[in-house]
């Protein structure tokens, strides 16, 4: 009983899946991904061998193909949701004639949203609409669930979320945490919360501070508020609040990430417009 968006982003090679709803650490059950293979949603009466087997299968075939072959022997294949999105961007999507209404998808070009026990079929449209948007591919994946969101969800309520985006292995540079090494580009969850969504932004955004490449800013043309910001925490000097929340790689002493610059921010409460 969730809403769904499986996605692939050709410019990045990455696949991604992200998902919500009122059950306890979706984000534990719905995803399966593999970096170079493709990414599938599983849900509604879930089958989690719809994940273990589907991965399996999209290394020798397709999406549609994949999806046949998980259905075809499923008895209980009528009580089944599946997106599914393959190594080249293909994207394919199975909502069974039993899921609890409102349930449907829809499937567009690298992407598939899906979802049942919704408010409507108004969660996927808004949800597909930003799918199809500009940005980093977990950018549109948090717009997605976030446009879901906003149009009703899970419409027995929130509790979960989550966003797991994987990558073909890179190189590592000395010194630097690098996910991407064993394939993890973003994997942020909320297990439980009142606001999951929300939360899964913030915590996204302390994932993009630690491990993800961005603009770096000049700290002298934020001196006045970053000083604000460190006395409201406690802090005399910005060295030790990078040190103390493992920013250093962000941090040269003349700029600092961008992302980094707003996490302090929030932390203390001040306008990070």
């Amino acid at each position: 009983m969730t809403f769904s968006i499986v996605i692939y982003d050709p410019n990045e090679e990455a696949w991604g899946v992200g998902v919500a709803s009122k059950f306890l650490a979706v984000g534990a059950l719905v995803p399966w991904l593999k970096p170079g293979v493709g990414a599938i949603a599983t849900q509604a009466l879930a089958n989690l061998d719809y994940g273990r087997i589907g991965l399996e299968l999209l290394e020798k075939y397709d999406a549609r193909e994949t999806l046949k072959r998980l259905i075809e022997s499923d008895p209980l294949r009528e009580k089944r949701q599946v997106g599914i999105v393959d190594s080249r961007g293909l994207a394919t999507a199975f909502t069974g004639k039993e899921c609890h209404p409102y349930a449907g998808h829809i499937v567009g070009n690298n992407f598939t949203v899906q979802g049942n026990i919704l408010a409507g079929e108004e969660v996927l449209e808004a949800m597909a609409k930003e799918a199809e948007g500009k940005g980093k591919v977990y950018e549109r994946i948090l717009r997605a669930l976030k446009a879901g969101d906003e149009k009703g969800g899970d419409r027995r309520g929130k509790q979960s979320a989550a966003i797991i985006v994987v990558k073909k292995e890179e190189g590592n540079d000395i010194g630097k945490i690098n996910p991407v090494k064993i394939g993890k580009y973003v994997d942020v969850r909320v297990d439980d919360h009142k606001e999951p969504i929300k939360e899964l932004e913030r915590i996204l955004n302390i994932w993009i501070s630690m491990f993800i490449d961005e603009e770096m800013v000049n700290v002298s043309e934020y001196t006045e508020v970053i000083n604000r910001a460190l006395r409201k925490l406690g802090y005399s000097n910005l060295r030790d609040w990078v040190e103390i929340n493992n920013f250093e790689s962000k941090y040269t002493g003349d700029k600092i990430g961008k992302t980094v610059l707003k996490v302090l921010l929030e932390q203390a409460g001040e306008n990070v417009s």
